[in-house]
């Protein structure tokens, strides 16, 4: 198994025991993980369940052409031919492991965070006003009014937090099928260098 594989899939493995706290979102309570749904949770177990029975027979595979390139080699067999294809199966690839490092808590966009912003500033700018008017001892309807506004915005806001959280789920769900779809295709590789090896 190459290095690449090895590291990408324990890495993971690791990262989303703690799902629900991956796919935190910084905005309201920001500070408290975004509850994970069962069909959440269900489509994640799948996809761990599958990552880690693909890492397995990976790591089989692997060890299994290391053990055949090493009798060949006793043997005097050349593999000139196969070296490449031997240099594939047994390198690294240290940028992969970036790759699950930014799995490890997806972020928002640019244009999310504008969004959040501007929806915050209009929050902190409307309990002040409602403050001023309280400490001012406005007329309650002008209050009352603010107050509407306020639960107005605050809505949005928690649409918004609520899209945001579903769009980072998705993307982390698509970023598991990616690794499955790379450790499937190792797999393949492996077996196919293991048929072929003398």
């Amino acid at each position: 198994m190459t290095r690449r594989t090895i590291g990408l899939i324990s890495v993971v493995l690791v990262l989303v025991v703690g799902f629900g706290a991956l796919i935190v979102v910084p905005a309201v309570r920001a500070d408290t993980p975004a509850p994970v749904g069962a069909t959440d949770k269900a489509a994640t177990d799948t996809r761990l369940a599958a990552l880690k029975t693909l890492g397995q027979q990976v790591r089989e595979a692997a060890k299994a052409v290391r053990e055949k390139v090493k009798a060949a080699k006793a043997a005097g067999t050349d593999l000139t031919t196969f070296r490449a294809d031997i240099a594939t199966a047994l390198k690294g690839g240290r940028h992969m492991r970036n790759d699950v490092k930014r799995m490890q808590k997806p972020q928002l966009t640019v244009a999310e965070r504008a969004q959040l912003k501007a929806v915050e500033a209009r929050v902190l700018e409307l309990r002040k006003q409602i403050k001023a008017k309280i400490d001012a001892k406005a007329l309650q309807a002008e209050i009352d009014d603010l107050k509407a506004q306020l639960k107005v915005v605050i809505a949005a806001r928690e649409a918004l937090v609520k899209a945001f959280r579903a769009r980072a789920r998705a993307q982390f769900l698509a970023r598991l099928d990616n690794l499955i779809a790379d450790a499937t295709r190792e797999l393949a590789f492996l077996r196919g260098l293991l048929t072929r090896l003398p």
